[in-house]
């Protein structure tokens, strides 16, 4: 084990060497010009890099210098927007529907942009001015807030010093008090009058210390507190200077936003006037410029693109065919519509109201009509537009009802009279729409009625002829088929079985509960109804046993310690390893907690066992090793005893062979125990003990553990009930109060017959029902041959038809003077959207930098705040200081009341003169040679050499010398000075010839415990080493202590040892 024996003082003075320490391996941050924070100029390694100390105002100069950047940024887009205005509008250029001169908003709204000589105008020039002002007052306040917190630290460091040095000089002024009380009572329990004198010039020596230490704690006071009033004086002046530079950014951000909003609504309102103009020439060229579109998007493609090709051919019929061409100047639309092959068969469908306000509707189609010499298309702009005919867009319904002609399965035509024909003589069907020619049949399936088994149950069906109708239909394989049909009922029945769930008591109970339920069967249609009874029996088993209620006893062991030896020396004392430690603890617990249990005569020790294990170490020192620190828990398990006087009613015809033992002469106490024995034993008890003492009068008195009868839940089957006996013994066990339970033993199992009957029934089960109207009988005819009505596609374009093609003169000239236009207007509107953007960059990031401002008045914490709380401690210090001035006016005035005490004592210490008394009295032995001068009058005083104060109670000789004058104390080689008291119950050393001399009182030293005083220790290696006076002479009182422990962990550890080998 070991102690900390740092006193206060020494942490002190430990941590203020640490805090300078530290202070001094400080970086120091000086403020820089911009540029100079990463410099590696005057390092000897230049690869390394000073980075400048984050301040307080880092953020927001960041954001200024983004703000600065983005204004700028703003300021040469307007101006180049300003200018390309004034270059490509002009008066009258672009008029909306109402002939508004859109061009001259433009030309009104371009003014004020960059031109603060106009009414309303704005710069952004005067914004970025008023940034770069807002950038370098965050810089100033920047420095203000490190010189403040700079000196703040100075203010913090000399409230410290005048805090530290109040607390200590109070201190040291309340320890000379305590000292100057307790040597003016050493004045007043002086012995001598030269003990007396020498007291009180103790007084004066701790007197003038306390003065001389009282001065130089207060110097030292007052110049931390001038330090303190100079540093705080510059904090305030630091805090203002910096509130005033921070007000000076805010104003400048301020400024720069409110220039920016004006920038801003102008660039606004340049913008929307070119938006409106853009409008205006879109609108007007909009179905133009969709064109345009949809022809740069075709002449894009890699080849033949069909999809990019319709959307250009709907765009010309909407945008100029229609209402330029057809002068159909309403809503239209134009929708393609792909056909059955997605190639001749397509078309667009024209919708639009007529002047009348009729909805009409026409179909067209184009072409790409430029082919090669193979007449493949080689031109992708030139689509030939044409008109589709109504009988091509319903060519389906057309050439069923209309066609132009019929075509055979292999290609041959045939006439539509010729068709008309087969349908009458009946060699021609319509099936589906279609016509077919019959041929020949060549196969008829009948279907009849039947009844048909199942895997699980049975099928009745039943058709009805007089419902019996024919159709035809042409199957997947082109078959033409001729079916007929007719009404078929089909019931389906299912094999189910019924297995009742109740168990009933009799067989008679059980078959009226069968007969009951195979007529609610029969009545929902089941039939083929079949019962079959059941019967069965059960058995259940309940385990009998005994058993005895156990209960636990557990000891909490908490890091016990137990000595380690570390060497091989034989002052080093101890265990070896951690199994030894654990073993040493769990021996002396167990034994222990055994003893306690069999101590008691009411309970029976059944077993003991612990989980002690080594939990941590003691710390290591330079004066004592780490030590084993064992955890954990010891528990005891252990029965109740019984104690019972039993007499020929407890043990029957067994009292009668008990008794008989004692009249035939033999030795009965083995056969008398071994009698009661076995009648404890038959209940599943334990036998203790017995007291056949008064036999003769047919009793005897027996202390026994009882066993408990036990019998479980009913079970399946024997064994479960027998393995149940242990499980149900515990839980009775611990219904009861107990913690477990001790021998267990099964006795016996009961079986008890349970006996039930039930039945089962198989039937048919009517699950379903259902008449339809179904296919009884079929003819194929495998050989018929369908007719296909057919149209003529694209029969317009066949006959060189056309409406339009994408070369014509007018339509070129519609499309290509609209592109232009259009995209003059799209560039000057998108510089001024984005020159308008730059402007509200540029505005958030001011309103970013009026944040950061914002967040520097309101999150920065004023080092004002911290001055208040360094006065609140000042005050405590200067309270301090008066207190310490106070307790030194105290010690001052202790002087005086030294000298009385001192007067006291020389008056009690000086005798009466007494006639015919030799000049020198008898009161105090001496030479003449010792008297003061003049002989006559004081007695002579003998300075008694005084042992220590407080003397430690360690290992040492006392040797009393029986002097004519006072008792001197010898002190052995290298053994501590003892008190000049003995403690009560310890060893005593007394002057030889006094009265105690020959009673001398024993010292009892209790089990492992270890004498601390008075005690001789003549091995070499217990006397006291030099450098443990050293280490005394240098901690006092505390290196005592030290060594006081060091001794008792040795001595504790040599009684230890010594135990074991007793054992």
């Amino acid at each position: 084990m070991r102690k900390n024996s740092k006193n206060e003082k020494v942490i002190r003075a430990m941590a203020i060497g640490i805090s300078a320490m530290l202070m001094a391996s400080s970086p120091l941050t000086a403020l820089a010009a911009e540029g100079e924070g990463n410099s590696s100029e005057g390092n000897e390694d230049k690869n390394i890099t000073v980075t400048p100390e984050a301040g307080v105002c880092d953020q927001a100069e960041a954001v200024a210098k983004d703000a600065d950047k983005a204004v700028e940024g703003a300021e040469k887009s307007a101006a180049d927007v300003k200018a390309e205005v004034v270059d490509k509008v002009a008066a009258g250029d672009v008029k909306d529907a109402e002939g508004k001169d859109l061009s001259q908003d433009i030309l009104d709204a371009n003014a004020k942009v960059e031109d603060k000589t106009v009414k309303d105008g704005s710069s952004l020039k005067d914004a970025e001015s008023a940034v770069e002002n807002a950038d370098t007052t965050l810089g100033v306040a920047e420095a203000n807030d490190k010189l403040s917190d700079a000196e703040l630290n100075k203010a913090a460091d000399a409230a410290a010093n005048a805090g530290q040095t109040a607390a200590e000089a109070k201190d040291a002024m309340q320890a000379s008090q305590d000292k100057v009380n307790g040597q003016i009572e050493n004045i007043k329990d002086a012995a001598s009058i030269t003990d007396a004198n020498a007291a009180y010039e103790e007084v004066k020596t701790t007197v003038d210390q306390a003065q001389a230490d009282f001065d130089a704690k207060l110097g030292e006071y007052n110049t931390a507190k001038a330090a303190y009033e100079e540093a705080a004086q510059k904090v305030a002046a630091y805090e203002k200077a910096y509130e005033e530079a921070v007000n000076s950014a805010d104003a400048n951000a301020e400024a720069a936003a409110a220039e920016l909003a004006t920038a801003k609504t102008n660039a606004e309102a340049l913008a929307k006037a070119l938006e409106a103009a853009k409008g205006a020439v879109d609108k007007s060229a909009a179905g133009a410029l969709d064109i345009a579109d949809k022809e740069t998007l075709t002449q894009g493609d890699n080849g033949l693109n069909w999809k990019n090709e319709d959307q250009l051919f709907i765009s010309i019929m909407q945008n100029y065919y229609l209402p330029e061409v057809q002068n159909i100047k309403g809503d239209t639309t134009v929708v393609r519509k792909q056909g059955k092959d997605n190639n001749t068969m397509n078309y667009f469908e024209v919708t639009y109201t007529d002047e009348n306000g009729v909805t009409q509707h026409k179909y067209y189609n184009f072409l790409m009509d430029d082919k090669d010499a193979k007449g493949d298309q080689k031109d992708q702009d030139n689509i030939v537009i044409f008109e589709k005919r109504l009988e091509e867009i319903n060519w389906e319904k057309e050439q069923e009802t209309n066609p132009d002609q019929y075509v055979k399965e292999n290609g041959d035509t045939i006439t539509v009279s010729e068709v008309e024909k087969g349908l009458e003589d009946g060699t021609i069907i319509a099936v589906d729409g279609k016509k077919v020619i019959k041929n020949d049949g060549t196969e008829s399936i009948i279907i009849s009625d039947n009844n048909q088994k199942t895997e699980n149950g049975e099928v009745d069906t039943d058709v009805n002829e007089a419902t019996e109708k024919e159709s035809w239909k042409l199957d997947e394989n082109g078959n033409l088929i001729k079916t007929v049909t007719a009404d078929v009922t089909t019931i389906t029945y299912t094999d189910a079985k019924f297995t009742s769930t109740e168990q009933y008591q009799t067989e008679a109970e059980r078959d009226a509960a069968a007969a009951a339920k195979e007529k609610d069967l029969k009545d929902a249609a089941g039939k083929d109804v079949t019962v079959t009874g059941t019967e069965k029996t059960d058995y259940t088993y309940t385990g009998n046993g005994t058993y005895i209620p156990t209960f636990t006893k557990t000891v909490n062991v908490k890091d016990e310690e137990v000595e380690w030896k570390h060497t091989d020396k034989k002052t080093d004392y101890g265990v070896r390893t951690e199994e030894e430690a654990v073993a040493k603890v769990t021996k002396e617990q167990e034994k222990a907690l055994s003893n306690k249990i069999n101590d008691d005569d009411d309970l029976y020790l059944i077993g003991v066992s612990s989980d002690l294990k080594v939990t941590g170490y003691t710390e290591d020192h330079w004066y004592d090793d780490s030590d084993f620190l064992v955890s954990g828990t010891v528990s005891a398990t252990y029965a109740k005893v019984t104690k019972k006087t039993v007499d020929q009613s407890t043990f029957g015809s067994l009292w009668n062979d008990i008794k008989a033992l004692f009249g035939n002469g033999e030795t009965t106490n083995k056969k008398l125990e071994d009698a009661a024995r076995k009648a404890v034993e038959a209940d599943g008890g334990i036998f203790v003990s017995a007291n056949w003492d008064d036999w003769k009068l047919g009793k005897a008195t027996i202390r026994y553990v009882a066993g408990v009868s036990v019998k479980t839940d009913e079970k399946t089957t024997a064994a479960e009930a027998q393995n149940a006996v242990q499980d149900a013994a515990l839980a009775q066990a611990k219904a009861s109060g107990a913690t477990g339970v001790y021998n267990v033993k099964t006795t016996d199992t009961d079986t008890i017959a349970h006996t039930s009957y039930s039945y089962e029934i198989d039937y048919l089960e009517k699950t379903g029902e259902t008449t339809t109207n179904t296919a009884v009988r079929t003819e194929t005819y495998a050989n018929a041959e369908v007719l296909t009505g057919q149209i003529i596609q694209n029969l317009n374009y066949i006959q060189g038809n056309i409406k339009l093609t994408q070369k014509d003169t007018e339509y070129r000239k519609f499309v290509d003077d609209a592109k232009a236009l259009t995209q003059k207007y799209q560039k000057l509107l998108q510089d001024a959207q984005d020159a308008q953007k730059d402007v509200e960059t540029a505005q958030a990031k001011v309103n970013d930098l009026k944040a950061e401002i914002e967040a520097l008045k309101s999150n920065r914490t004023s080092n004002l705040g911290a001055l208040k709380e360094l006065e609140g401690k000042l005050a405590v210090a200067e309270q301090n200081k008066k207190d310490a001035e106070d307790t030194l006016k105290e010690i001052l005035g202790s002087l005086d009341e030294a000298g009385g005490e001192l007067d006291k004592v020389i008056d009690r210490l000086t005798p009466a003169p007494t006639p015919g008394t030799p000049a020198g009295g008898e009161g105090e032995t001496g030479d003449a040679g010792d008297t003061e001068e003049g002989g006559a009058g004081e007695a002579a005083t003998v300075v008694t050499p005084v042992a220590l104060a407080a003397a430690p109670a360690a290992q040492a000789t006392v040797v009393a010398q029986n002097q004519a004058t006072a008792p001197v104390v010898q002190i052995a080689d290298e053994a501590a000075p003892l008190a000049e008291a003995a403690p009560a119950n310890t060893q005593e050393t007394v002057q030889a010839g006094s009265d105690k001399e020959e009673t001398k009182e024993a010292v009892n030293i209790e089990e492992e415990a270890v004498p601390l005083a008075d005690v001789a220790v003549e091995s070499e290696h217990a006397k006291m080493s030099w450098w443990w006076w050293l280490i005394i002479l240098i901690l006092g009182a505390t290196g005592y202590e030290m060594y006081k422990k060091h001794n008792e962990k040795k001595l504790k550890a040599q009684a230890e040892n010594a135990g074991d080998i007793e054992e």
